[in-house]
Parts: structure tokens; sequence; C-alpha cells
């Protein structure tokens, strides 16, 4: 029994650890690909320009080139930040999170976001994951089939979070991929790491739905006065 326990906790071990080297494998090629090499390019106009004796006609219209250049390094910077661990998910919650998520267009599906009016606090550590779980859902398994809306609602009770990706209509191509993909994405696994579960129900007129389940305790929400 012990000796069973252990070659399981050993299995998800190595699990977790396969899955971190693809994350950290991805994040590496963003970052040389949106980062690197637009340094590089960069780094050798300016090169040029500060060998000319003299500024060329267009020099306004490069510098125009270099700032859009700057500006766009920036943007892929925030969104690979993000991608490692929201900073939203700390200072706003998981909620807020997913507001933020839903707005970007992720992936080029559509997403309405549907909130609890109480809101539910969680672990640094349970907010992230099911947030990331939830992205890798979207990206992995929705947008690669096509999938261009979806619904994400979080809904609480008093003792579990769950977390909602609904895609309504038929997808007969679709159902058949959904258990190859959470289980190349490790999902049970993760969710076990913060005693969560997940649960797949696909309904003729109701379309597919993925529930994620996470232990949550209640906060009662603040209010400002004016």
């Amino acid at each position: 029994m012990i000796n069973s326990s252990l070659d399981q906790y050993r299995a998800l071990l190595a699990r977790q650890q396969s899955l971190y080297q693809q994350q950290h494998k991805r994040l590496s090629r963003r970052v040389h690909d949106d980062i690197s090499q637009h340094l590089t390019l960069l780094s050798l106009q300016l090169s040029l320009a500060l060998s000319d004796a003299k500024p060329p006609a267009n020099w306004s219209q490069m510098c125009q080139q270099w700032s859009n250049l700057v500006q766009e390094m920036g943007q892929n910077l925030r969104s690979i930040i993000n991608e490692i661990q929201p900073r939203i998910i700390d200072d706003l919650g998981l909620g807020a999170a997913l507001q933020w998520y839903v707005n970007s267009s992720p992936s080029g599906v559509q997403c309405q976001l549907l909130l609890p009016r109480q809101p539910a606090s969680l672990a640094p550590v349970a907010a992230n994951e099911l947030f990331a779980i939830c992205r890798d859902i979207v990206s992995d398994l929705l947008a690669p089939n096509g999938i261009k809306q979806a619904v994400i609602e979080l809904e609480q009770s008093h003792d579990q979070l769950r977390l909602h990706v609904r895609v309504g209509g038929k997808h007969p191509d679709l159902a058949p991929l959904v258990s190859k993909t959470l289980d190349a994405l490790s999902i049970h696994e993760r969710l076990f790491c913060v005693d969560g579960g997940i649960d797949v129900n696909e309904h003729a007129a109701n379309g597919l739905a993925i529930t994620l389940s996470i232990p949550a305790t209640t906060r009662h929400a603040v209010s400002h006065a004016a």
C-alpha cells in the first residue's frame, strides 16, 4: 500500500516536472522570437544610423519605426510576464484576472464571463493554478479546434469554487480530443496538487462543459463609501 502510494507520488512529480519543462521551453521560444530577435534588429539599425555622418532624409520615419519596435517589445514582455504569473490575481483576485483575460479575446476566442456577486478567497497558489488551467483549456483545446465562442463562469458555494468552461452547439470533432488534451496538459495532476478536481459533460442540447472545482472560503465583498 505504501509502495503504491509512493509510486503514484513519484509519477505525479514526474508529470509536473515534464509540464514545467514544456512551459519553460514555450516561454523561452517566446522570449527568443518576440524579444531577442527584435533587440538584435534594433541594435543593428541603431549602429547603422550612428555610422552615418549626417541623418538620412527619412530620419523621422526611422525613429518612428524604432519607437514602434520598442513598444511592441514592451507589449510582448508584459504578455510573457502575465503568462508566468498575472499580477492582477494577487492585486485584485481571480475574478478580475478572468475579466482582464476575456477582454483580450484570448487566442481569437470570444469569451463571455459570468461572475458571482460575492467574490471568493483562494490561496494565491490555487488562484494562479485555476487561472492557468482555464487559459490552457482555451488556448490549447478550444482555439486549435476552431472554437470561436465560449462561456466562462465562476460559481461558488459555501465550500467549493467551480469554474465552468462551456461551448454551445454540437462539436463532434472536439469531444474525443478533450480527454487527450487534458492529459497532455496534466490537468488532473495540477488540480490534485491544490485539492481540486475536474468534470467533463457533453449534452446534445447544451454542448460541452468542462468544470474545474476547488475548495474555497467565502470572502465578504468590501463596500467603499462615495
